[in-house]
């Protein structure tokens, strides 16, 4: 158990130092890709709030590093509003790009429909399950 905490403060580390940051070059999240170990790695973000552009900023830098290591990456979006449908999909594109091989994917759940459109007009290839056809919740 301490493995994976200590693995998830240094993908914070990460995440807060940013791209460019001199720390980062150093990190072997490369060589994760290179030495990928036989088994499946399955990685699910669930934001919830408002998605505005400083979330989707983080979002964006959590993927980046996630898709190098997962096999699936699965952004369940049923607890968050999408505020910037277009930016999303634009976000979702490189991320998508390197899920797109045999036996990997990038899915989404939860779409809402105007996010499904800007997905097809990007020309983003996910898997997407729109929010209309989730179970609804008793509450």
């Amino acid at each position: 158990m301490a493995d994976i905490a200590t693995l998830g403060g240094a993908l914070a580390r990460r995440l807060r130092e940013g791209p460019g940051s001199r720390r980062q070059q150093t990190t072997d999240a490369p060589a994760c890709a290179a030495d990928r170990p036989r088994g499946w790695l399955t990685t699910v973000l669930r934001p919830a709030g408002t998605l505005d552009r400083p979330a989707l900023h983080r979002l964006r830098r959590a993927l980046e590093w996630l898709a190098v290591s997962s096999d699936m990456i699965v952004i369940d979006l049923t607890a968050t509003h999408v505020s910037a449908p277009r930016a999303l999909a634009r976000s979702l594109r490189h991320p998508a790009r390197q899920l797109q091989q045999p036996g990997r994917c990038l899915l989404l759940i939860g779409v809402p429909a105007e996010l499904a459109g800007e997905l097809d007009r990007a020309g983003v290839q996910v898997a997407t399950l729109a929010a209309e056809a989730l179970p609804a919740v008793a509450g």
